[in-house]
């Protein structure tokens, strides 16, 4: 990735963008990364966001309206409840993890006279508890209710193959977006949204957040643009680091008679 920067910066690559993307800010490298991760993680388009934060803001005000129904995970992201403060769609917490809760929010909205489009917003794996989220029951739920499914892949990058995510198999359905980080595991910055054309369009054109801002740095789309290729061509990168690390954990634990779990945890 250091590499990929400086030889960037050699070659005249600007620092900064120079504007939204919608005026002189839209360069080459981001368009360059959104086709690379729209490949590589197997969807139809994607979006660069400046993070992780600004692009769940930006979906949840921008992508649900007036009359619909955000359905809201308990223990989704910060970012997930402040998008769904500020826009337009009335929204609801369901249990954690919970298929049935998520279903029953949705019918009771229904049978009280709701007529809009509903949103389910998850991780797929939530970092303070270590669980997965039941992502094939929600999509079922989606698909028979008329819902859509926004799923944060924040914490799940080390997952799939060559790194994918939890994700991949629901990334070309026309109901399904994912928020893929940029930040973490990849060690760059920004996010990806993956999601069907339409959506993408309607949020280049309409989003306030990504029409007035600032694009990111070109610079940065280069860095994550350099991981996927990583993460594509040298996998071993992905299962090394995971299994130094659980080696080193089930040593450790075993020095102070630690309890064994088969059940995901997160490790403190």
């Amino acid at each position: 990735m250091k590499r990929a920067i400086s030889g960037a910066l050699d070659a005249g690559t600007p620092i900064g963008a120079g504007g939204s993307r919608l005026l002189r800010g839209n360069c080459e490298e981001h368009e360059a990364l959104e086709a690379e991760a729209a490949q590589f993680f197997g969807a139809e388009t994607a979006l660069f966001f400046g993070s992780g934060y600004l692009a769940n803001f930006s979906v949840l005000t921008t992508l649900p309206q007036r009359g619909d129904l955000l359905v809201l995970d308990s223990l989704v992201h910060a970012s997930v409840h402040e998008g769904a403060r500020a826009g337009r769609a009335d929204f609801r917490i369901s249990e954690h993890n919970n298929p049935q809760s998520v279903k029953s929010t949705i019918r009771e909205w229904r049978a009280k006279g709701g007529v809009g489009r509903a949103w389910i917003v998850v991780e797929s794996l939530y970092s303070m508890d270590g669980d997965f989220a039941p992502l094939e029951d929600l999509v079922e739920i989606s698909d028979r209710l008329n819902a859509f499914l926004m799923i944060d892949e924040a914490h799940a990058s080390v997952y799939g193959e060559h790194g994918r995510g939890l994700t991949a198999p629901y990334e070309r359905r026309e109901n399904v977006l994912v928020i893929h980080t940029c930040g973490k595991a990849l060690g760059a910055v920004g996010a990806l949204l993956t999601a069907p054309r339409a959506l993408r369009d309607f949020l280049v054109n309409r989003c306030r957040p990504f029409i007035f801002a600032t694009a990111p740095s070109p610079l940065m789309a280069i860095a994550v643009r350099e991981a996927l290729l990583i993460l594509r061509q040298e996998p071993e990168r992905q299962q090394r680091p995971i299994w130094l690390r659980l080696r080193t954990v089930k040593s450790v634990c075993a020095g102070f008679g630690a309890v064994r779990s088969r059940k995901s945890c997160p490790i403190l």
